[in-house]
């Protein structure tokens, strides 16, 4: 299996554009480059594994029933393109219910984990979580992208349809968010 990265540009152009004629093999492909990445950025958003593979699923349900109407211009537009779909079934997802977990989930540890250590990881991630929802969508968004996948600013300005100088700004302005909640709580 290839990943995204290992593909040039124009090996990519042609996959999508095969895919957009409904072509079920090339959509394979395209499933299989671009899911890993689409789960890591579901997961980080909603914070479970398990859920994560169902709405990775989902997203390229929605891709592949919407493909045929998909004109392709750039494998970045592309990009593009699958994360607004995939942004959209996680909004779908925090609508349709409140993010619950079962405390015997949680509970299982590594087998060399203290409980103390283990309680204290889960209460620094809870936080972590409960501190993210304070911020806006867009704040939530740009450091999920940068620091959950390791997106350059380039990258998450195409992704968000802004420019790098507003990533940047945006970026800045949510981690200084995220700082002050964080004291804010702590104190």
């Amino acid at each position: 299996m290839t990943s995204e990265a290992e593909r040039s540009e124009q090996e990519l152009t042609e996959l999508i554009e095969l895919a957009s004629t409904l072509d079920r093999e090339a959509f394979g492909t395209v499933y299989q480059i671009y899911a890993p990445r689409i789960h890591r950025y579901i997961s980080y958003q909603i914070g479970d594994q398990v859920a994560a593979e169902d709405l990775t699923n989902q997203v390229f349900l929605r891709a592949m029933q919407a493909i045929g109407r998909y004109e392709h211009r750039s494998v970045p537009e592309f990009n593009a393109w699958l994360y607004r779909i995939a942004r959209n079934v996680v909004v779908d997802n925090w609508r349709a219910r409140r993010e619950t977990v079962p405390l015997e989930e949680e509970m299982v540890g590594e087998p060399t984990e203290t409980l103390d250590a283990h309680f204290e990881g889960l209460a620094k991630r809870e936080e972590l979580r409960e501190v993210m929802q304070s911020l806006t969508d867009d704040q939530r968004e740009v450091l999920t992208l940068r620091f959950a996948l390791g997106l350059s600013h380039a990258e998450v300005a195409r992704l968000m349809d802004r420019n790098e100088p507003a990533v940047r700004a945006l970026q800045f302005r949510a981690i200084a968010a995220l700082r002050n909640l964080m004291v804010k709580d702590a104190g």
